[in-house]
C-alpha cells in the first residue's frame, strides 16, 4: 500500500491570490502611532501559529471602522486551488483566523456574509526567491519599513497583503475579506491605505519569528518531495482525457512553474511544490486544465479536515478510487465549470473543465491503475 503524510500544521491558511483594484471610500480610523511589536512569551520549542502573532494583535489587525475588537477563531478560508493549501508540504507554517460568520463555498457570495480571514504563512529558505510584487502583476511600486524590514505591501479585490524576506524564510500575510472590492463587508468604510496601516504591528510581531528563533524552532513537518520532469503521459494519457471531454483527441501544453522568473507568492509555493499545469484544449470551447502535485495527496486530506474547508468543500466519491483517496468538488452548478481535486496514491491533482471535470478526474484514475 501507497504511504503519503497527512499535511496538519497547527492552523492551515487558505492561499488566495490578490488581484485587482479596490475602490476607496471613506477613510476609516486613524494611524497607529507604532508599528512596534507585542513583546512575547519566550519560546522554548518549534515556533506554532500561538508564538507567531498573539489574539490582541489580530484583533487589532481585524478591527472594522467602527474601532471595535473581533475575538479571531482558528479557521482555513476555503479555496479552490492546490497552492493555496501547499504550504506545509515546503516545510512552512500555515496559520490562518476568522473573524464574523464562517465563508461557504469559494464560488458563493451571500449577500448576508461578513467573513473576514488573516493568514500568516513563512516558509524557511524562501527569502532569496522573494521579489516585492504586489497582486500577482507585477513589482510594487514602493517598499515601506516594518520593524527595519523592507517590505512589500497591497491592496485589492479580496483584501490586502505584506510580504517580506525576513531571515531566511519568507513571510506572507494577507487578509481578504468577502466584498472588499466594492467597499463592503467587514471593512466597510475603511481606505486601503487605512487597513494596511492597522496590520502593521501584527507583521512587526510576526516578523521576529525568523529573526529571533534559533534554527531548530523553525524546522517543521515537510513532505519529501521528489523532483520529476513535466509530463503529459501516464495517467494524463490524452486517450482517456478525449474519451472523457466526448471528442476523438485533444492537443496538451505543458506549463511547468519551475521555469518561471522573479515571482508572488502562490506563484513561489507552486514552483517549490513541483506544480506542473496540462492544458488539454479540444476546441469548440472543451478541455481540462489539468494540475499536477506528486507527492501532495496530503493536501487533500487537509482540505477535508481543517476548519471551515471541511464544511464548505463538497466531497465526492470517484468511480476507481480506493480506501483513504479523497476528492472535493466546487462548483455552483455540475453542468458548467467546475474544479475537482482528488488525491490519487501519493500524489494531488486539480482538473478544472468547463465540460465535466468528474469525467476528467475518473479518466486519470482509470490510465494510472
Amino acid at each position: 500500500m501507497l504511504r503519503r503524510s497527512l499535511i496538519t500544521p497547527t492552523v492551515f491558511l487558505a492561499i488566495v491570490a490578490l488581484s485587482g483594484c479596490a475602490a476607496e471610500p471613506v477613510a476609516g480610523p486613524p494611524t497607529p502611532a507604532s508599528a512596534a511589536p507585542t513583546e512575547p512569551a519566550a519560546v522554548t520549542g518549534v515556533y506554532t501559529c500561538d508564538d507567531v502573532a498573539t489574539l490582541d494583535t489580530l484583533a487589532g489587525a481585524l478591527a472594522p471602522a467602527d474601532g471595535s475588537r473581533p475575538t479571531p477563531v482558528a479557521a482555513t478560508q476555503p479555496g479552490m486551488a492546490l497552492t493555496e493549501y501547499a504550504v506545509p508540504a515546503l516545510g512552512g507554517l500555515s496559520c490562518s483566523w476568522r473573524v464574523g460568520t464562517a465563508a461557504g463555498s469559494p464560488l458563493e457570495y451571500p449577500a448576508d456574509s461578513d467573513w473576514a480571514y488573516l493568514s500568516v504563512k513563512i516558509v524557511p529558505g524562501g527569502a532569496d526567491s522573494w521579489a516585492p510584487y504586489a497582486l500577482g502583476d507585477g513589482p510594487a511600486d514602493t517598499l515601506i519599513d516594518i520593524g527595519g524590514i523592507e517590505s512589500a505591501s497591497g491592496c485589492g479585490d479580496p483584501g490586502c497583503f505584506i510580504s517580506a524576506p525576513v531571515g531566511d524564510a519568507w513571510v506572507e500575510i494577507e487578509m481578504t475579506t468577502i466584498f472588499f472590492g466594492i467597499g463592503e463587508g467587514h471593512f466597510g468604510g475603511m481606505t486601503s491605505d487605512a487597513i494596511l496601516a492597522q496590520m502593521e504591528p501584527l507583521a512587526a510581531s510576526v516578523f521576529t519569528a525568523p529573526t529571533d528563533a534559533e534554527p531548530s524552532q523553525l524546522v517543521w513537518p515537510s513532505v519529501d518531495l521528489v523532483e520529476r520532469e513535466p509530463a503529459c503521459t501516464g495517467a494524463l494519457k490524452s486517450q482517456g482525457i478525449a474519451m472523457a471531454l466526448g471528442v476523438d483527441s485533444i492537443e496538451y501544453e505543458v506549463f511547468d512553474s519551475s521555469s518561471t522568473g522573479p515571482i508572488w507568492f502562490g506563484g513561489f509555493v507552486a514552483k517549490r511544490a513541483g506544480l506542473f499545469t496540462c492544458s488539454a484544449d479540444a476546441g469548440g470551447g472543451a478541455g481540462a486544465s489539468i494540475i499536477v502535485g506528486y507527492d501532495l495527496a496530503g493536501i487533500v486530506d487537509t482540505m477535508v479536515s481543517e476548519p471551515d474547508t471541511s464544511t464548505a468543500l463538497q466531497q465526492i466519491v470517484l468511480e476507481g478510487a480506493v480506501d483513504g483517496e479523497r476528492a472535493v468538488q466546487i462548483c455552483t452548478d455540475t453542468a458548467s465549470y467546475c474544479t475537482v481535486i482528488f488525491s490519487l496514491g501519493q500524489s494531488a491533482y486539480q482538473v478544472d473543465s468547463q465540460t465535466d471535470a468528474v469525467a476528467v478526474a475518473e479518466a486519470i484514475i482509470a490510465q494510472a491503475r
